[in-house]
């Protein structure tokens, strides 16, 4: 025994010698067991020690967000926010979601509540990107989003920026921020512009998200290389009132159609004629051009038919416009009438604008976020008159008074007062109390307004409130189109994390969970929709006098449906879809403030939810011009916008009143006399 007590007290000395095994030394000290014994320990131990669980932020260091807000940091509050999302994982493949939480500012007696989120798939060991619209006055209070995987928050990101006033901001797409240069010290009448250099990769896929911009400054090589996505947006928002500068010449995206100006060979051009577009006394000298011809449809603004340097094209209720020059061009850059040319193109576009942008300031508490005051129509009993509740006291004091008495003298029980009173008093609190149930809702209360905003190529911009209320406390979902921007209101102090919106490739849900009895909720939504139909018009003037005909090729039907040009008001009563009316002389009323005419002719704008809805039609109107060459068709409709849908669980809806304001700009053709 002495060799194997030997070789045990040698190998403690060993393990003590190595700093992490005395435990084990004295372990084998004590049990004084064999070497294959002592082997198989050390073997397990390092096994356990190994099989220990690792920390749980490990698995939060497999993933990185990044986030890029607005238009190279600056953003309109009033409007929505394009938010570039990219998120880069190490680990394996999964399904994520972003989260942000939003108490915004108050409206009225209303404040923006609730939680936004978007799904977002992670491939394995790459990176994913997504855009997010986001409302501008949640950045001003510093939001935070959250990525959310397996259940837990594994990244955040303080979205920050620059909120701007009073400038006009123009996105110039370009990788380079020196891309911007030709824009220094150019205004839009009299507002200052500040450009912004944009990525193509930061260009938003969000119609709504490009309002931020007045203008939007690309060459055709980088139209071309934008998705499709990208390019479909960019001709929604001009086609709803955007203005798409186009530099140089070449094929762009189907969306946008055909430029002003068609490619042609490359060509030095005396610039000069740009002088004459800019009111300078010099030109630039010769210029590098590559233009072709002037499309006959479009306007040339400076340059010759041979030659064109500037020309411009209607695109729906907005514009493009094209240079067949280079914005860098040196000699260019070098004329000092460079940023009057610039601010003579604004200034005309303005001018020129057909009518006023359907998508503006939809954030703004004084503008389309104003008819969330719908839910103030709300009647949550619909109690009798008071000359009801002054027939039933009438009546319970002669039952109580003259009758009783008399009823007791006759039959000398008297004493039966005491009874019979406060019977009477339980018979009448019974009947009243039952009375007012009878007239309590069984339901949901729902009251819905909206505005549909026709293009005139079967896409519209349609916007809306709905204010939901309820006896009974409970639940509700409402299921919206894909690609809505959604926010959720209240007018109470009731906590705000009820409210979810998530944003889905089929549809948008929000869900408004525990809400109180008698507590109103407002869900205000906005988006695009390319199947909406149209207002068919073909409208001509002549001697002073509208004539043409107007046709109703949208799925709903429209109520009194008018005119607006030029001074006069032309009414045309209710059109069903696919209707046509002509207009005569006969129909035609001058009008000074058709606003006003319009609502004495359309009553139901100044009846229960109408009112919010004429209210602001009033500043709607605004941005419509007189003396135009265009004509405003409006109308109402009674259903007919997805943005006012009802919610789709299960509890009943006892009351539902939706009213949509339509409109819509037509082109009116002057009737020229032979030989005039």
């Amino acid at each position: 025994m002495e060799p194997h007590g030997y070789l045990t007290r040698r190998a403690g000395k060993l393990f003590e010698r190595d700093g992490g095994m005395r435990l084990v030394s004295r372990c084998l000290r004590a049990l004084d067991c064999k070497l294959m014994v002592a082997s198989a320990t050390i073997a397990a131990a390092c096994l356990g020690f190994w099989s220990l669980p690792a920390p749980e932020t490990f698995a939060g260091t497999s993933v990185s967000m990044a986030t890029a807000v607005g238009y190279g940091g600056y953003y309109v509050a009033d409007e929505w926010v394009p938010v570039r999302v990219s998120v880069h994982n190490e680990g394996p493949a999964d399904m994520a979601k972003l989260v942000l939480r939003v108490s915004g500012p108050s409206v009225g007696d209303r404040h923006v509540a609730g939680a936004f989120m978007w799904p977002l798939w992670l491939p394995k060991g790459a990176t994913a990107s997504t855009f997010i619209d986001v409302p501008g006055f949640a950045l001003s209070q510093g939001a935070q989003l959250s990525l959310v995987l397996g259940g837990r928050v594994v990244s955040t990101s303080w979205l920050g920026g620059n909120s701007v006033s009073h400038v006009d901001l123009v996105g110039v797409v370009s990788d380079k921020s020196q891309a911007t240069q030709f824009l220094a010290g150019t205004s839009s009448d009299g507002t200052p512009i500040l450009p912004v250099a944009l990525r193509p990769q930061d260009l938003p896929t969000s119609a709504q998200a490009l309002c931020d911009l007045s203008a939007l400054v690309a060459s055709v090589d980088e139209l071309e290389a934008l998705s499709r996505a990208q390019a479909r947006s960019i001709a929604s928002w001009v086609n709803q009132g955007g203005l798409l500068v186009v530099t140089g010449t070449g094929i762009v995206p189907s969306a946008l159609g055909h430029l002003p100006i068609s490619p042609g060979f490359f060509q030095v051009v005396n610039g000069n004629a740009l002088a004459n577009f800019a009111s300078t006394g010099s030109g630039p000298g010769q210029i590098e051009s590559t233009a072709g011809q002037v499309a006959a449809s479009a306007r040339l603004w400076a340059g010759s038919n041979a030659n064109p340097l500037v020309a411009s094209e209607s695109f729906g209720r907005g514009q493009i416009w094209q240079t067949s020059f280079s914005p860098l061009d040196p000699d260019l850059l070098a004329w000092q009438g460079n940023a009057q040319m610039w601010t003579a193109l604004f200034h005309d576009a303005g001018l020129v604008q057909d009518a006023d942008p359907a998508v503006s300031d939809v954030l703004r508490p004084t503008g389309a976020l104003s008819l969330t005051s719908v839910g103030d129509a709300l009647e949550p009993l619909r109690m009798p008159g008071l000359s009801t509740f002054g027939l039933v006291l009438f009546a319970y004091l002669v039952a109580a008074g003259p009758v009783t008495f008399y009823v007791l003298r006759r039959l000398r029980r008297a004493a039966l007062a005491w009874a019979v009173l406060p019977l009477l008093s339980g018979l009448t609190t019974a009947g009243i109390f039952a009375l007012g149930g009878s007239t309590r809702p069984a339901g949901l209360l729902m009251d819905g307004i909206g505005v549909m905003d026709l293009v005139g190529d079967g896409q519209a911009y349609e916007y809306g409130a709905v204010a939901i209320m309820s006896p009974e406390s409970g639940s509700d979902t409402i299921h919206l189109p894909a690609g809505d921007d959604v926010l959720t209101l209240q007018s109470d102090n009731e906590p705000v994390a009820n409210a979810v919106i998530q944003h889905g490739d089929d549809a948008t849900t929000v869900s408004l969970t525990n809400v109180p009895r008698w507590h109103v909720r407002y869900v205000f939504s906005s988006g695009f929709d390319e199947d909406a139909g149209r207002i068919q018009c073909n409208l001509k003037e002549a001697y002073g006098l509208l004539f043409g005909t107007v046709t109703n090729e949208t799925r709903m039907a429209l109520n009194d449906v008018a005119v607006v040009y030029d001074g006069m008001l032309v009414k045309l009563g209710t059109l069903a879809p696919g209707e046509t009316r002509s207009l005569n002389a006969s129909q035609e009323v001058p009008t000074s403030s058709w606003i006003s005419d319009y609502g004495v002719y359309n009553r139901q704008l100044t009846h229960g939810i109408g009112r919010t809805l004429g209210a602001y039609l009033s500043g709607l109107a605004a941005g419509s011009r007189a003396n135009s060459e265009v004509a405003l068709v409006l109308a109402t409709s009674n259903s007919g916008l997805p943005e006012l849908a009802a919610p789709a669980n299960q509890r009943i809806v006892a009351s539902e009143k939706t009213l949509v304001l339509v409109r819509a700009y037509a082109p009116v053709m002057p009737v020229v006399e032979a030989g005039s």
